[in-house]
């Protein structure tokens, strides 16, 4: 293996690594500005790669070669081809870019990882992660602390999300993946490393604990498994205290985190009134199981469900999001959308087909070959410990995936790339022990690209990689003005034209699946540019068919035209399709009223009242039977008293709205 010499390795690490300390810098989410970022670091290496060409060129074709590489690349091929098929291949197109960027962190740090003291720089690289796990650790903490005493414990766990992580959950999954790494740090290092180490590893796990996460719990019991079973066997000929020693190192730091975040937990929950949904760590461990009817099962049902009716091509790489709203319908208020699956396997076989998900699949399944390559080889046994922590982290991953959805998050990307680059990074040496070394003193009289071939690969992969940047820089720009559009969905926006007509085209759907252009369309007919509304609600109307907000928002326009049955007929398109949107109930009433259709406003008023029985829905149709029925109408009359008895909280204001029907009065009869 060669040396490694100077910190270039570490500086394109730590680069990397920065992502987990960058702000949403204005944007709606954090993960925006943080895409945008990992593609020009992506940039930036690749470029320096290719600079130094002759030096690494040995690298990149042995790298490429690789079945790892070889099948993260097929799969990344297979996804791009479903922007073909996508239901939207706009927002396909977005999320592929992340995909993009995801695979040239592998292949980036891969390359610089080829033939190397791999064993030094693991070290290196697992004291940055330290470092900064540290860092974090000791924000969560003074931002838990200062917090404690001045709201409910359940508030203030919701609140960690940190600056760049967007919520709690994805933070305490990046907290559980930088565990290995301190852990190997520990293992690797003297008395005054091991101390350094061991207080990091104190904190991370006492940041892991007092974030509550379930599902960081399971992979915790799970990775410490796999670091038991490992130094046992590696160590199972040497004696029993040195073994106890090895499993102190993880053992100790977790059992003094367990006991103190309990204790800290307690006293946050003797400072609050009354219970809560979170706990101590005892009690949600002991809350761990999947029962029948729960959210995750229904969503891998639905999930299963749409793979099995689409087994070649799913809904397109990123699109199970919009595919998911056909089994959402009426099942959801308002917008609220399942995003994703909860389950990155399986959402890769709804959006990719049997093909693109047994690919996905594969890259585990390859790390978990070659971790048993390594450990099962005693010609390897120089990178077991190497293989076992690497393998934990994928692990932290695998559990995520599983649960969660961190194909999405930035963080959790960088940190799957890193770790797989890891994991294979020992494959290029243990065979080739005796093929010589590239060193910029020494190097081979440097030969042009041989064919064609290799260079319309080269090609092909910067326009890809300066496709992904674009891309990216266009979904930040994008989430800044979502930041204040989503706050901003009243019937009549309050935002200028001036302020939002900067809109870039790509992505067509906000980070919640509504269509840009519809929202942006409002801000026109707001300005009675009636023109240009029409033109966004025209140009893209199928980008999220299901939702049919572009049917809400049409309505609007021909509101905005007088074209009274216009309107009429697209509110009734809208709400009919989505019966759970308050909004385009309370748009359906008044376009109702404006055509006289008794009818249609009592039939809109039960369909609503099915799923959302509220005392706004019963307002709006007693006022809408007001103003075409008139005061005397017994059945009015009727509803609004039973209005009152069914929702004795809102009794005042349906009380007032009871006293303006008032029947005129023929001897004792009354005149309907």
């Amino acid at each position: 293996m060669k040396k490694v010499k100077g910190f270039t390795h570490l500086i394109f690490f730590a680069l990397y690594l920065a992502v987990h300390f960058l702000p949403e810098l204005g944007g709606a989410d954090p993960m925006g500005f943080q895409w945008m970022y990992v593609s020009i670091i992506d940039l930036l290496i690749a470029g320096y790669l290719l600079f130094n060409y002759p030096l690494y060129e040995e690298a990149i074709k042995g790298i490429f070669k690789s079945k790892f590489a070889m099948v993260f690349g097929i799969y990344v091929m297979w996804a791009l081809g479903s922007y073909f098929y996508a239901i939207n291949p706009t927002e396909a197109l977005v999320c592929l870019a992340r995909l993009v960027s995801t695979f040239f962190i592998f292949m980036n740090l891969s390359i610089l990882l080829y033939k190397k003291d791999v064993v030094l720089l693991f070290k290196q690289l697992a004291f940055l992660v330290a470092l900064f796990s540290l860092l974090d650790s000791i924000s969560l903490t003074i931002e838990f602390f200062w917090q404690l005493g001045t709201k409910p414990f359940d508030n203030i766990v919701l609140s960690l999300r940190g600056i760049s992580y967007g919520n709690k959950n994805i933070r305490a999954a990046s907290v559980l993946i930088n565990v290995p790494f301190i852990l190997f740090y520990i293992i690797q290092s003297k008395r005054s490393g091991k101390i350094f180490g061991a207080l990091t590893l104190c904190f991370t796990l006492f940041s892991l604990f007092i974030l509550n996460t379930r599902s960081t719990f399971v992979g915790l019991i799970l990775i410490f498994s796999i670091y038991a079973a490992a130094t046992i066997f590696m160590h199972y000929k040497e004696n029993r205290k040195w073994i106890m020693i090895k499993l102190a190192y993880f053992v100790v730091p977790i059992l003094f985190a367990f006991f103190v975040s309990n204790f800290v937990i307690n006293h946050a929950l003797n400072l609050q009134k009354g219970g809560g949904g979170y706990g101590t760590v005892t009690k949600r461990i002991g809350d761990i199981t999947i029962e029948k009817g729960s959210d995750r099962l229904a969503f891998w049902k639905t999930g299963i469900d749409y793979a099995k009716h689409h087994l070649l091509k799913g809904a397109g790489y990123g699109n199970w999001k919009i595919a998911s709203l056909y089994y959402e319908k009426g099942q959801t208020n308002d917008f609220v959308v399942r995003y994703h699956l909860h389950n990155d396997f399986l959402e890769n076989f709804a959006e990719l087909g049997i093909i693109g998900g047994l690919l996905f699949l594969s890259i585990f399944l390859l790390a978990f070959l070659f971790t048993l390559k390594v450990m099962l080889n005693k010609k390897y046994a120089v990178f077991r410990v190497h293989a076992t922590i690497s393998f934990m982290a994928m692990t932290c991953y695998l559990v995520d995936a599983t649960l969660n959805f961190p194909a999405e998050r930035t963080v959790m990307q960088v940190m799957f790339a890193i770790t797989t680059a890891l994991l294979i990074s020992p494959n290029s040496v243990m065979n080739n022990e005796a093929l010589s070394q590239v060193t910029a003193e020494n190097l081979p009289e440097h030969k042009p690209l041989q064919n064609k071939l290799e260079k319309w690969a080269i090609v092909f992969l910067v326009l890809l990689l300066l496709g992904s940047t674009i891309i990216n820089a266009l979904g930040y720009k994008s989430m800044r003005f979502q930041k204040y559009m989503m706050g901003d969905l009243s019937a009549i926006p309050v935002m200028s034209v001036d302020q939002v007509k900067g809109l870039p085209s790509i992505p067509n759907l906000s980070f919640n699946t509504m269509p840009l252009p519809a929202l942006l369309a409002r801000y026109y007919i707001k300005n009675n540019k009636l023109d240009e509304a029409y033109k966004l609600l025209n140009a893209d109307k199928n980008n999220n068919p299901y939702l049919h907000y572009n049917d809400y928002v049409m309505s609007l326009y021909y509101g905005a035209k007088e074209n009274k049955d216009s309107a009429f007929y697209f509110a009734k398109a809208a709400f009919y399709n989505w019966p759970t949107a308050n909004v385009y109930y309370y748009n359906l009433i008044p376009a109702a009223i404006k055509v006289k259709d008794t009818a249609e406003i009592a039939k809109a008023f039960n369909k609503y009242v099915q799923n959302r029985n509220e005392p706004g829905a019963w307002d709006v149709y007693l006022n809408a039977r007001l103003e075409l029925m008139g005061r005397s109408n017994r059945f009015s009359i009727k509803l609004a008293d039973s209005a009152i008895k069914l929702f004795p909280n809102d009794s005042a204001r349906l009380t007032n709205l009871r006293n303006k029907f008032k029947p005129k009065l023929r001897g004792k009869k009354i005149v309907r």
